[in-house]
């Protein structure tokens, strides 16, 4: 399985998009963890089913800062069991069967704040 962990820094941008593509076109990963998405969970359906995953969850931005995604292709199954402003945790089922655990983690970016993430 191939997993792809990206803090984007904002997706609405074409060019981390047209990046972003050619990486996956790349490394023809299955599981995509972004941070940083600066983008709505409808925009990020919007993004999802451009760069042709099955699936996806999303953690909104607050204002114009944060966002998460998670993206997957249907060869996997994936539960979410927790989500915040700061971490998507996820089990996630290999078609072999086998079940791991993941957790995408964007830590707070001012120091001071960081026991929060």
């Amino acid at each position: 399985m191939k997993i792809i962990n990206w803090n984007v820094r904002g997706l609405g941008n074409p060019r981390m998009r047209q990046a972003l593509e050619k990486i996956l076109h790349l490394h023809k990963a299955q599981l995509l963890f972004l941070c940083e998405t600066k983008l709505t969970t409808g925009q990020v359906k919007n993004v999802c089913r451009r760069l042709m995953f099955d699936n996806y969850f999303a953690v909104d931005r607050i204002g114009k800062s944060g966002g998460l995604a998670i993206m997957w292709s249907s060869e996997i199954t994936l539960q979410i069991t927790s989500y915040s402003r700061y971490h998507i945790d996820m089990q996630v089922q290999k078609a072999n069967g086998k079940f791991w655990k993941c957790t995408g983690v964007y830590r707070h970016p001012k120091a001071s704040e960081r026991k929060h993430t």
